[in-house]
Parts: structure tokens; sequence; C-alpha cells
């Protein structure tokens, strides 16, 4: 799987970064599994906004470069703006998670990552190109 795409929702992440027992584990093995990786500028700005809450600002600050590096960051325009729009109605997601499942198919990334509850339905299913990958059902609460 490493030469197909893939497209990582903020709290895929956030176990990442911030060690979340339980999940650090399975977001590191879907982090290494692609080579060409990317994220929502959303993304960004909810790891900022977790870093606040969470008095690591400074940690944000340094790994923001490091994001930068790993990670294609998708701006959000027009024609993704319309496409949350629809995917929003037909799919019931929130306006968030619906941009930044829009950033994914406008990319035409192959895959969607998350630990994301509003995505359980959707898990395995493909939409446009993209395979939704609802990664909850690997680890027991």
């Amino acid at each position: 799987m490493k030469d197909e795409s893939a497209f990582y929702d903020t709290n895929v992440l956030i176990a990442y970064l911030f060690r979340e027992e339980n999940r650090f584990r399975i977001a590191q093995k879907v982090l290494r599994r692609h080579a060409s990786k990317a994220i929502s500028i959303i993304t960004v700005h909810e790891i900022h906004t977790y870093s606040i809450r969470f008095n690591v600002e400074e940690k944000f600050i340094k790994a923001k470069e490091l994001l930068h590096k790993l990670f294609k960051i998708v701006p959000l325009n027009q024609d993704i703006c319309l496409k949350a729009s629809y995917i929003r109605k037909n799919y019931r997601l929130p306006e968030i998670d619906s941009l930044i499942l829009a950033s994914a198919l406008h990319g035409k990334y192959k895959h969607f990552y998350t630990f994301d509850e509003d995505f359980r339905e959707l898990n395995d299913k493909i939409i446009e190109e993209t395979r939704i990958h609802y990664l909850e059902h690997h680890y027991q609460r």
C-alpha cells in the first residue's frame, strides 16, 4: 500500500502526536502505511487548539514545521466547500467532518483514516475514489 495516497483526519494525528493510549499504535501504523500523505488546513488549526488546551503550545510550534514537511496540507477552496455541502446532506456528517472528507475526495486520495465515530457507518465504503477507514473498531475501550 506504500504507493497509494492517504488523507488523515485530525484525530489520527492527535492520537499519534499526543500518544493517546490505545490509539497511538494504530495511528502510527496507518501513518507509516503510505508514502503520499495529506491533511486539511483545518487539522493544523485543530491540533493547535488541542495543544493550547493541554498547555503544550510550544511543542505544537515545533511540530508545525514537521507537519508541513511530512504532509501535503490542503487548503479550503470553493469546490471543497460545495462538495462538503453535498457530503453533509447525503452522509449526515457534521460540517467540519464534511469539509475534511471533501478535501480528501477533492484531492482524489485513495484512503481516508479516522477515529471519529461520525464515520462509523461509512467504514470501508468508497466515496468517489476514496475508501473510508474508521479505525475505532481496532481497539477496545
